[in-house]
């Protein structure tokens, strides 16, 4: 659920102040009665008008795309094909970028609030599927257990390495530096071969869904990142 405000803000009506005094001026009407509570919360199935005219009441995007290999993490580029590319909804962004190469769960949005679950002091967490070159240990667990160094000088924060076979593992980390993994494992003398995003928060991948396709997050799903940014 969102703020009348905000919902105002996304049928194009103005910015905060502007849609705010909207609402102050008795001009906008739910379910056929005046509302001039700013943050009101906005179900779904509420009617909003504006004179005479009909709002949308869900002016969000909310998608998962399983990224191929390929595509750059980015609205538009003039030489390099783009995740939006594959979605029908150009004014959505990408809830943290993945690599050009990287695979997996993309979450792509309008929704600016969402924006939140993007900064670090947040600790939100996101899991991958690595292959790797070299065989994973006990001491590479240690290592990301106590938080790696890259780059010679960035303290990474503890992350977690869960080891499935000798070159497969799971990786958690809650922040999402560029090109942390490949850089955390290169300081462990290893290499990435593929890195697949399975998770993002309380979010997983649709194994359903193949690479290239998305699909809307069904009302739980959506439900989850709304509340969790809005802890924030």
């Amino acid at each position: 659920m969102k703020d009348l405000y905000y919902i105002l803000m996304y049928n194009n009506l103005g910015n905060v102040k502007e849609c705010k005094t909207l609402i102050k001026h008795g001009l906008i009407q739910v379910n056929g009665v005046v509302e001039t509570n700013c943050k009101r919360k906005i179900q779904e199935e509420d009617v909003l008008i504006y004179q005479g005219k009909m709002l949308k009441s869900q002016p969000f995007h909310y998608l998962m795309l399983n990224k191929p290999q390929g595509y750059l993490c980015a609205n538009k580029d003039e030489k390099e094909k783009c995740v939006v590319d594959l979605i029908d909804y150009p004014d959505c962004f990408c809830l943290g970028r993945l690599d050009r190469d990287t695979t997996g769960l993309l979450i792509l949005t309008n929704d600016k609030s969402l924006k939140k679950l993007l900064l670090p002091q947040n600790h939100v967490e996101k899991t991958y599927l690595v292959e790797t070159k070299e065989r994973l240990n006990k001491e590479d667990q240690e290592a990301f257990k106590r938080g790696i160094i890259i780059d010679k000088s960035i303290q990474c924060l503890p992350a977690k390495l869960e080891i499935i076979d000798d070159y497969h593992g799971y990786v958690t980390i809650e922040e999402g530096k560029y090109h942390q993994i490949k850089k955390m494992f290169l300081s462990l003398k290893n290499e990435v071969v593929s890195l697949k995003r399975i998770s993002f928060d309380e979010i997983l991948l649709d194994e359903n869904l193949s690479e290239g396709m998305s699909r809307p997050l069904n009302k739980e799903e959506r439900n989850k990142l709304i509340k969790k940014a809005a802890q924030y």
